[in-house]
């Protein structure tokens, strides 16, 4: 799929649910979204990072928080936004501390070559 045609499908999407963003809000938060989606941050989504993501998107397209309306308000007002972010930031959203996903793969425990390093600190070359 092109990303031009990308963009345009998100676009459509957050018009309905930003009624009130112009049309560069909307452009701007659709390609807000394919870039996050390029980065895979929905393998590493909780409650307050989807929050954080909301909150972000809405600044990205300019609409005040007070202009949304969420769908299932039972469901959006119950975590609070984190106080930082896994994707990266976009003009336009406050600044928060960037934290490093996980790694694809979990680092072993110590160094079998010196047991006498620190656990955690073991980086396979």
């Amino acid at each position: 799929m092109r990303s031009e045609d990308a963009v345009e499908i998100v676009r459509a999407s957050l018009a309905l649910a930003f009624p009130t963003a112009s049309a560069e809000g909307l452009t701007r938060a659709a390609e807000t979204v394919i870039r996050w989606g390029a980065e895979d941050v929905a393998d590493h989504l909780n409650g307050p990072l989807v929050q954080q993501m909301l909150e972000d998107l809405l600044e990205v397209a300019d609409v005040p928080p007070r202009d949304f309306r969420p769908a299932e308000p039972e469901t959006y007002y119950t975590s609070r936004p984190a106080r930082y972010r896994t994707w990266s930031r976009t003009e336009g959203m406050t600044r928060l501390p960037l934290l490093p996903r996980p790694p694809d793969e979990p680092l072993p425990a110590s160094d079998p070559d010196n047991p006498d390093r620190p656990p955690g600190s073991y980086r396979p070359s």
